[in-house]
């Protein structure tokens, strides 16, 4: 499912907590050096793919910036049988593009077009199973008590009656698969997709243009992320290098090429689509986190702030505005978020501690879930690996 995929991180993530921390201090140098333990990354993607992907053929891309030095970006596998994967080739970020969402919200508010303590009801109308009382606010940071659309029995996800083309408007979503809350709003922090469903709906209200124009103009195209594409699920222009997506739509065991499928489906149920590269990701956390080329201060800090007063989601996790926080399980200072999608995985993680950017993708996704948990997991280990291996990556001059 289009879902942060936190589960993936937390396999890799704990093996953080027995490694010595590096330390690396940010750099503003002009001139940027290789870094010194790129040899040791690609190794280490070669070997989680072939630990990873058990008999299928998948690949992986990746990509690590530590300030002061050239981005490393590597890949391994195929996209297809004979073709390899290439940097230069998008991915289905499945709910990475909850965090552009968020941070557009929050320039909505540097430009006093909106009010994230609003209600619901000042945008929507009445729909059943959601209180009108719920604020923006409560939707970005997953304490809405919103049921979650992906959780519903009869939500068309994967199989033979699924149609794949079929747009759906916002209404139909919401009375056929939105259950009674999971408790009132600000009680508890759970995840639900449904909760950027209606902030989707909310931004493109405020402004007049759908969320994936206003990322574009707002984001894409300032940040220069060439290698990005963002809709409503229609795929990317031919221009763009898209990796083959592998699922196993027959629910058999095997996995087939599901290319050419547009996700218009899952974007009108839950939000738009993001099509990018891991180093599009890596740079788009450098901007919003390290170099704060994004966000004004006051924004930023809305963005990270963790509510206080609530249970913790059932499965541990905390959420700020668009991001998850994984302080408590590595010892340090961690956020990024994950998602998952058919035929997709990926993640971004940054370490503000030591200015490290670090995002992944593979081309197999949430059918089956247990190939791509392996995979992400593998590869997740074997990046922190080597980069907390490397403490003497302090000042790249």
């Amino acid at each position: 499912m289009l879902r942060q995929a936190s589960s993936i991180l937390i396999l890799g993530i704990l093996l953080i907590t027995a490694c010595s921390p590096v330390e690396v201090t940010p750099s503003h140098s002009s001139g940027k050096k290789e870094l010194p333990y790129a040899e040791d990354l690609q190794k280490a993607l070669d070997q989680a793919l072939q630990d990873g992907s058990k008999e299928f053929d998948l690949g992986v891309s990746a990509a690590v910036i530590v300030p002061g030095y050239e981005t490393w970006i590597g890949v391994s596998g195929n996209s297809h049988p004979g073709e390899p994967i290439t940097s230069d080739m998008l991915f289905n970020v499945g709910s990475v593009v909850k965090s552009f969402e968020a941070a557009l919200a929050l320039k909505l508010v540097e430009n006093n077009k909106i009010d994230l303590d609003l209600p619901l009801s000042n945008w929507l109308p009445e729909y059943p199973n959601i209180d009108s009382q719920v604020t923006v606010r409560q939707l970005l940071n997953h304490t809405s008590g919103i049921f979650n659309v992906f959780e519903h029995p009869d939500f068309p996800w994967i199989g033979p009656g699924v149609d794949y083309y079929k747009n759906r408007q916002i209404g139909e979503t919401i009375n056929s698969f939105v259950a009674e809350p999971y408790g009132p709003p600000a009680y508890a922090q759970h995840y639900s997709s449904t909760n950027y469903l209606l902030l989707t709906e909310i931004l493109a209200q405020t402004t007049g243009e759908s969320v994936p124009q206003q990322v574009r103009r707002s984001f894409l195209d300032p940040l220069s992320l060439e290698s990005s594409f963002i809709g409503m699920g229609e795929l990317p222009p031919a221009n763009f290098k898209v990796a083959v997506p592998w699922v196993d739509v027959n629910l058999d065991g095997k996995i087939e090429d599901f290319s050419g499928t547009p996700y218009t489906w899952i974007a009108s149920m839950t939000h738009p689509v993001l099509y990018t590269t891991p180093r599009d990701l890596a740079v788009w956390m450098q901007a919003l986190y390290s170099e704060e080329r994004v966000l004004e201060e006051a924004e930023l800090q809305e963005m990270l702030d963790i509510p206080e007063t609530t249970l913790l989601d059932p499965e541990g996790r905390k959420y700020g505005l668009g991001i998850i926080d994984f302080s408590d399980i590595l010892g340090t200072y961690v956020i990024g978020h994950g998602g998952s999608s058919l035929g997709y995985s990926a993640a971004v993680l940054f370490l503000p501690e030591y200015g490290i950017s670090l995002a992944w993708a593979i081309n197999t996704g949430e059918s089956p879930r247990d190939l791509a948990n392996d995979l992400m997991g593998e590869t997740w280990l074997a990046l922190s690996r080597v980069i907390l291996a490397n403490q003497e990556i302090a000042d790249p001059n």
